[in-house]
C-alpha cells in the first residue's frame, strides 16, 4: 500500500475522519474510534514539540526499525507498541469531535514547528531520534495503519 500523505493534507484527514462516530467498530485491536484518535493526538504531540518521549527501543535495534519506517511494509494489523498500556487509557475529552479537532490542530502545530528545520531531531518511543522527514513518514504510516482499522480508507 502507498502511503498517503495525511500529515500534508489534514483536510483529507478531516474529511476521512467525519466518518467514525461514538460507536464505530474497529475491524481489528481493541481501541474505540475516541481512543484511536487520541493515540494519533499523542504521537502528534511528542512530532511537535508538546510532550518529550524516551527512545525505548535498544540502540541495537534502531536501524531495523528505521529500514521498516522508511519501506513500503504496512504496520501489522493487531501491532501493539511496548510503550501502550494495556489498560485503556480513558479518554482526554468529552466527545469525538473533539479530539479529531485537537488532532488536526495538534497536526498544524507540527508544520510550525518543523518549518525551517526539516533537520533537527526529536525521539519516537520505537524508531528513536528522526527529522521532519522521517515524522512524516511515521503519521502517514500510522494514519493509514489506524483508518483501515476503521475501515476509512
Amino acid at each position: 500500500m502507498e502511503f498517503d500523505s495525511w500529515i500534508e493534507k489534514s483536510d483529507r484527514l478531516r474529511e476521512r475522519l467525519s466518518l467514525l462516530g461514538p460507536e464505530s467498530k474497529p475491524a481489528w485491536g481493541r481501541m474505540g474510534a475516541q481512543q484511536m484518535i487520541e493515540h494519533l493526538l499523542l504521537v502528534c504531540e511528542i512530532s511537535n514539540g508538546t510532550k518529550k518521549a524516551e527512545v525505548l527501543t535498544p540502540e541495537k535495534h534502531i536501524e531495523k526499525a528505521q529500514t521498516f519506517l522508511m519501506s513500503d511494509q504496512e504496520i501489522p494489523k493487531n501491532f501493539i507498541a511496548k510503550f501502550i498500556p494495556e489498560e485503556p487509557i480513558p479518554n482526554q475529552f468529552s466527545d469525538l469531535n473533539t479530539a479529531i479537532n485537537a488532532l488536526i490542530s495538534s497536526i498544524e502545530k507540527y508544520h510550525v514547528f518543523w518549518k525551517e528545520k526539516e533537520e533537527t531531531t526529536c525521539n519516537h518511543p520505537v524508531f528513536g531520534r528522526l527529522n521532519k522527514a522521517k515524522w512524516n513518514r511515521v503519521h502517514n504510516k500510522h494514519i493509514t495503519h489506524h483508518l483501515a482499522q476503521f475501515n476509512l480508507l
